[in-house]
């Protein structure tokens, strides 16, 4: 793709504006932890909404939602249907209660959270999720990297590896800078990005084929497939539903729960954060149906990939302008996810690792702790960048099972330690471990498993149905485990008081 000056110069403009924030954050940012982790839980519900629509997103939106809509029709409907409905859930009835423990508690992690519902003393549950945390963060930053990459090579002709680090730069800038403050301010920006674009980009194309009719013919010339939503078999259904399972257990969204400043406003955040999803959804598949019509066949597209379409449609048919704001939609896309998973890897070495762990007991200064984390972040995006580079197929493997493999892994965790009295510290640790453990087994089972375990994607796919996501026999085996075990071990002594600041002003 040839680089149009126009179209460079709102790119630039655009990551200058995310430079800026970054340092007029800096100050609001710098005064603890709690402001540098969660903005000193003073967002409001317009800012809340739009950052954890916006972070849960990436790049999966834009390109692999237009792609899926492009390949398939509008089969494609399964994979928003699954996250939109889950996150209906989770920012309807989970968030508030979520958002009202985590102040009474003084937790500003997920491993803060776990800690205090089971009164944790031995450091377990802290250990067990940090490191989870920090092993996905790690591969899902360096797979955001290389994304980048790869946008910044097509838009502004630069080499892989320039655009590589110049992704690495301008996110650290901010991020280190500015900390959440930053972090929600610029996610807001490029929710509105990913929205106008993925509004604009289906209108203009509709007006340029004078109507629907000519996606309709489209639809019915490529099969029954493109026509129904009901043509893909159960377990693929299932499957694509399945990537909601990710969402209650992805640390980068419930984070955005923490942070909102007035627990009446949760309704209001979830009620404007469900309109954005659905209308980006629809408008991503919109994207896909509109492409195919205007390249019926695969072989139009770069490298025939489907995930193309959203830049080379607007390649076709935007003027340079537009086509600058389509292309920021995209950095937009992967920047909002790499920035907040940047900061929940950080929070998971300086606070539940150095601070509750190695400094315990230890008097240190808040602004020293501000400043260990955004060394941390430094060092994190060093880690990405260097696993981005050395590891390029192992980063893409990762980040297809991370979003699941988080769900599986805190999901079963969070929604039962907020509704069930009866879970226990060792059933959420057996939970998280097994979940963990299903994830990676169905997604690559190492050879030498054969030996003493079967085909493990195989069984599970024979148990539901034909179901192969790796999310969806994840968290269901997490559920199981942590019932099976909490039934059998002793609850924390002062459950009912726990329930009792898990359900203040959250009814």
């Amino acid at each position: 793709m040839s680089a149009n000056p126009i179209t460079v110069a709102v790119l630039v403009f655009y990551l200058l504006v995310l430079i800026g924030i970054g340092f007029v954050s800096t100050k609001k940012s710098s005064g603890g932890l709690s402001d540098f982790f969660l903005a000193g839980r003073g967002l409001g519900e317009f800012t809340v909404a739009l950052s954890a629509v916006s972070s849960g997103r990436s790049a999966w939106l834009v390109l692999g939602v237009t792609g899926t809509a492009y390949a398939t029709g509008l089969n494609a409907v399964w994979a928003v249907a699954g996250y939109i409905t889950v996150e209906v859930f989770m920012f309807f009835y989970v968030a508030k209660r979520f958002r009202v423990y985590s102040e009474k508690t003084g937790s500003i992690t997920l491993p803060d959270i776990l800690e205090n519902r089971y009164e944790d003393k031995s450091n377990l549950l802290r250990i067990t999720s940090s490191l989870i945390i920090i092993f996905f963060m790690i591969a899902y930053v360096g797979s955001q990297v290389v994304a980048g990459g790869t946008a910044f090579s097509s838009s502004l002709g630069l080499s892989q590896s320039n655009g590589m680090w110049l992704t690495a730069i301008i996110i650290l800038l901010y991020t280190m800078l500015g900390g959440f403050h930053a972090v929600s301010k610029t996610d807001v920006l490029q929710a509105m990005f990913m929205f106008l674009s993925l509004i604009i980009l289906p209108i203009i194309a509709i007006i340029g084929l004078g109507g629907f009719g000519p996606i309709l013919d489209t639809m019915h010339a490529q099969g029954a497939g493109f026509t129904s939503i009901w043509t893909f078999g159960f377990g693929a259904i299932v499957g694509l539903l399945g990537i909601g399972f990710g969402s209650p257990g992805n640390p980068h969204i419930l984070v955005r729960y923490m942070s909102l400043k007035n627990v009446n406003e949760m309704r209001q955040a979830a009620l404007i954060g469900t309109i954005w999803n659905v209308v980006m959804g629809w408008g991503a598949i919109m994207v896909g149906l509109a492409g195919r019509a205007y390249f019926p066949n695969i072989s139009m597209l770069p490298g025939e990939n489907s995930e193309a379409i959203f830049t080379t449609l607007g390649e076709e048919i935007l003027n340079p302008f537009f086509m600058g704001i389509l292309l920021v939609a995209v950095l937009a896309a992967i920047m909002s996810s790499a920035d907040s998973q940047l900061l929940v890897g950080a929070s998971a070495v300086v606070r539940d690792i150095y601070d509750k762990i190695f400094a315990k007991g230890k008097e240190v200064s808040q602004k020293k702790l501000v400043l260990f984390s955004r060394i941390s972040i430094a060092c994190f995006m060093l880690l990405a960048v260097w696993l981005a580079f050395s590891a390029e197929q192992f980063v893409f493997w990762m980040v297809l099972f991370a979003f699941g493999g988080l769900g599986a892994c805190f999901g079963p965790a969070l929604i039962l330690s907020l509704y069930w009295k009866g879970t226990t510290k060792a059933g959420v640790l057996t939970g998280m471990i097994l979940g963990l453990i299903t994830v990676i087994l169905v997604k690559k089972q190492p050879e030498w498993t054969f030996a003493f375990l079967p085909d493990v994607k195989a069984l599970f796919a024979k148990i539901l149905f034909g179901v192969t996501y790796e999310a969806v026999p994840g968290f269901l085996v997490a559920l199981l485990a942590t019932v099976l075990v909490s039934l059998f071990t002793n609850k924390p002594v002062n459950v009912d008081q726990q329930f009792i600041d898990i359900k203040s002003k959250s009814m």
